[in-house]
């Protein structure tokens, strides 16, 4: 039975004239294109651009498909029986991955996890920054949106930041201690953060993250460098942590594709800083055991 993808990433200005499926997205049209190579012939997939390319239900009205490997243009309207992107309407039921809705607020695992997390506090605007910024007891302080990704808008500093810095659409942030990881991540040294990327229970990747000189943030669009730990047996304690999130997980959520970043203290305690619900596809082992996970088990082509 055919089976019909919609990619469904729409561009912010309505008014620009749409020339190319991946337009604004050209960072993601080698990954996504390694990654849809996966699938098999009875799988279309298409590409819906603008925010009115979604009509009702599972109902889309794309802009291009997909044909071998050549974008075609396209104007009739398609049955999703899946959706992928990162603005999906909530009547939208097809999709993945629903890991999202635990993950887009950051103080979620803070509530569900408390003893292996930093906690943090929620400000509404900026004259609660204010008030809460002299309390925090470390030495820089951490400003970051609740409900942001990527790194994108956090601070890392010592003095309060201006008013002027902070864009309305971000609010509310959260402020925290600064989590020093100075001390190394068991036998490897220097800053880090340590990524592990899993699958319905399976461990699919594992690397270390370590940001760039006089930085504090490593995401992978930045300039940091990267150690493979695809043969590094994980600590006892540590998969003790994975498990115990995997297990929460597990009962409430049917397929899960997710990262859990971790940070190690200068005391060797472990702290949960981020659960991700689309860790960026760093390879393409990643890429296509994910793919070949959704085409036999959402899918169900084979």
């Amino acid at each position: 039975m055919q089976k019909n993808v919609i990619m469904y990433f729409p561009l912010k200005n309505e008014n620009i004239a749409l020339t190319h499926p991946y337009q604004e997205l050209i960072q993601a049209e080698e990954k996504q294109n390694t990654l849809l190579q996966s699938f098999p012939e009875t799988v279309s997939v298409f590409m819906a651009r603008w925010e009115h390319s979604y009509l009702w239900w599972e109902k889309f009205n794309p802009q291009f498909q997909k044909f071998w490997d050549t974008w075609i243009p396209y104007s009739w309207t398609i049955s999703a029986d899946l959706v992928l992107g990162f603005a999906i309407p909530a009547w939208v039921k097809n999709i993945f991955n629903t890991m999202y809705s635990l993950t887009r607020n950051k103080q979620n695992i803070e509530k569900i996890f408390p003893e292996i997390t930093l906690h943090s506090q929620l400000c509404q605007n900026y004259q609660v920054i204010e008030k809460k910024f002299p309390l925090i007891k470390s030495h820089l302080k951490v400003l970051k949106p609740r409900d942001g990704t990527r790194s994108r808008w956090i601070f890392i500093w010592e003095n309060i930041p201006k008013e002027e810095l902070f864009l309305p659409n971000n609010f509310p942030y959260i402020i925290q201690e600064f989590f020093d990881t100075s001390h190394w991540f068991y036998e490897f040294p220097w800053l880090h953060d340590c990524r592990i990327i899993l699958l319905d229970w399976e461990i699919i990747w594992k690397f270390l993250r370590q940001p760039e000189a006089w930085k504090y943030t490593a995401n992978s669009f930045r300039n940091g460098g990267f150690i493979n730990l695809k043969d590094w047996e994980i600590p006892s304690e540590l998969q003790k942590i994975i498990n115990r999130i995997e297990s929460y997980c597990e009962t409430r959520f049917k397929h899960r594709y997710y990262s859990i970043d971790v940070w190690q203290w200068p005391n060797w305690e472990i702290k949960i800083f981020e659960l991700n619900s689309a860790p960026w596809l760093t390879n393409d082992t990643i890429s296509k055991k994910l793919w070949d996970y959704i085409v036999k088990n959402i899918l169900k082509v084979f």
